[in-house]
């Protein structure tokens, strides 16, 4: 059913992941400050993958472990049969960041997560405001690190804060297309297939794979590289982040 209400709310989180845009793109970053942001990022994204996707993908199916591993291997065979190879350290002899595709595995598994995050709000208020509204909440909890997190990335490999941006607001557009897409099958009985509780706990399995790929891969590394011991601080301060998120949700009862 068709409520301003929620496109307001789903209107809401995609501002969100606008505002963690502009938090990377309207501040000068050093090439310190760039890598604690890929770290922190890297802590981040294992712990959605690891405490968040996988558990919810795999409760009560088990078998649902496969896409873990098949969104793991699709993103691999994308870098690494299908494209070049892109990784978010700086060159070993040109002390440079690699531009060829830089960022695009990144991107293309949390444009699908943000899509997801679009379907889950659209379809809780499907089955009841109150519910709807919970998912709201524990959306928009993560938007702005999410924001936060792709813009990092594309401005580490780019150096360019409009493509930063603009890596931010295609999140926000894949929120909103997700929501909409609910929308316009609402109505149909292939609604009832696709958005079953065994497709989107699927779907969490298949983004799993990919967030731990782009997380152990191509983020960690710029950690393992990195001679200042610091690094490693911001890893747990992105798991950290999860952390308290997940306490905040869960003392207000969303979960």
């Amino acid at each position: 059913m068709f409520s301003w209400t929620v496109v307001s709310l789903v209107l809401l989180t995609s501002i969100a992941n606008l505002v963690g845009g502009l938090i990377v793109v309207r501040k000068e970053w050093s090439p310190k400050a760039l890598t604690y942001l890929m770290a922190f990022s890297a802590g981040f994204l294992l712990s959605i993958g690891i405490l968040d996707l996988m558990p919810e993908g795999l409760e009560n199916s088990p078998e649902n472990g496969i896409y873990i591993l098949i969104g793991f291997l699709v993103l691999f065979a994308f870098q690494r049969i299908l494209t070049t190879h892109f990784h978010f350290g700086y060159e070993t002899h040109e002390d440079k960041l690699s531009k060829k595709t830089g960022g695009l595995g990144a991107f293309i598994g949390m444009t699908i997560h943000s899509f997801f995050d679009g379907v889950s709000i659209v379809a809780g208020f499907e089955v009841s405001s109150e519910l709807g509204f919970l998912v709201f909440v524990a959306v928009l909890l993560h938007k702005i690190p999410d924001g936060l997190t792709i813009s990092s990335i594309v401005l580490v490999v780019f150096n360019d804060r409009k493509k930063a941006f603009i890596a931010s607001a295609v999140l926000a557009l894949a929120t909103i297309f997700g929501g909409a897409l609910v929308w316009l099958l609402s109505d149909t009985e292939f609604a009832a297939e696709v958005l079953g509780d065994s497709f989107a706990r699927i779907a969490l399995s298949f983004s799993a794979g990919v967030f731990l790929y782009v997380a152990a891969t191509d983020l960690l590394p710029v950690v393992n590289q990195s001679e200042n011991r610091k690094t490693g601080l911001y890893v747990l301060l992105g798991v950290a982040v999860f952390y308290i998120a997940s306490w905040i949700i869960g003392v207000v009862g969303l979960e």
